[in-house]
């Protein structure tokens, strides 16, 4: 196969694995706490990832060097993930859709302090755009105001420092060695964090394939986006990504009777644009393909 249709052909299998999550997501986050979900997912996960690990005899890839970075990193994404499935049970597929694409617009912020990156005037006006972006879907002075919302924005927010830490980890750590402190730590912040209210309880018959869906999807995600940007550059994929945007809008209405109204379209529409803003004026060397080695 041609290697300029690899790229964007892993990336599709993101968008689908990643779309998937939003979808088993949806159905279960009201029938399980999200706690519970976290676990049961990271027992899928971690069972998986010790099955390769010793299939391909990489045990001694695992080392506790960065053990804090990985600490931070999966903190900040188990808060994530937990306030991204609350909102997926209150608010619509493309409320909390449109509200994850400003995880990018966050990482800008977050690098700025924590990595000495950076901003120009391009950076400026993503975040200024993308910032308005999400008052109009929140529209926070308006009495149609969600916590589903807020839950949504903040994951991104969780998201973008999850992203933060990665890139430290990626210059010393395996692919392999991130996640499987991923699935491990998040097996045990879930089980720890599912007796708050006193007991864990069982999935149901009907909730186990979504879990299934969830452990598998995430870990299938993380690989194909991965494989994707060994191919290709990040401003060919990026609107490709995108595309979860109207795909979940359409999911939604099709599936689940959910109607936006104008002004989460123009709000999405503005975030778009942040992201494109930041991916085309910032990063110009993005344009071209890794080259063969």
């Amino acid at each position: 196969m041609n290697k300029t249709l690899k790229g964007p052909l892993w990336m599709v299998g993101g968008v689908f694995s990643l779309t998937l999550m939003a979808i088993a997501g949806k159905e279960i986050s009201l029938q399980i706490d999200t706690f519970e979900i976290l676990f049961y997912r990271s027992v899928i996960g971690i069972v998986i990832v010790l099955f390769v690990l010793a299939g391909k005899g990489l045990f001694h890839e695992i080392n506790v060097n960065q053990i804090r970075t990985h600490f931070k990193r999966n903190i900040a994404h188990f808060t994530g993930q937990n306030l991204w499935l609350y909102a997926l049970g209150t608010i619509t597929l493309a409320e909390v859709t449109s509200l994850e694409f400003t995880m990018p617009i966050w990482i800008i912020f977050f690098s700025f302090f924590m990595l000495n990156e950076k901003l120009n005037k391009f950076r400026i006006i993503s975040i200024g755009v993308g910032f308005i972006g999400v008052l109009i879907i929140v529209r926070p002075d308006i009495g149609s105001f969600k916590l589903g919302l807020v839950a949504a924005g903040f994951s991104a927010i969780a998201f973008a420092l999850t992203n933060i830490y990665t890139r430290r980890l990626t210059q010393t750590e395996s692919t392999l060695t991130i996640i499987f402190f991923l699935t491990s730590m998040q097996l045990i912040f879930g089980f720890l964090t599912s007796f708050i209210d006193g007991k864990l309880d069982l999935p149901s018959a009907e909730s186990i394939p979504w879990i299934v869906v969830l452990g598998l999807g995430g870990l299938a995600a993380h690989y194909c986006i991965t494989t994707a940007l060994t191919y290709a550059a990040p401003s060919l994929l990026a609107p490709i990504d995108l595309f979860r945007l109207p795909l979940a809008v359409l999911i939604g209405i099709i599936f689940y009777s959910e109607s936006g109204d104008i002004y989460i379209y123009i709000g999405s529409l503005l975030i778009v644009i942040a992201n494109w803003l930041n991916l085309k004026k910032t990063h110009p060397e993005n344009d071209e393909p890794p080259k063969d080695e």
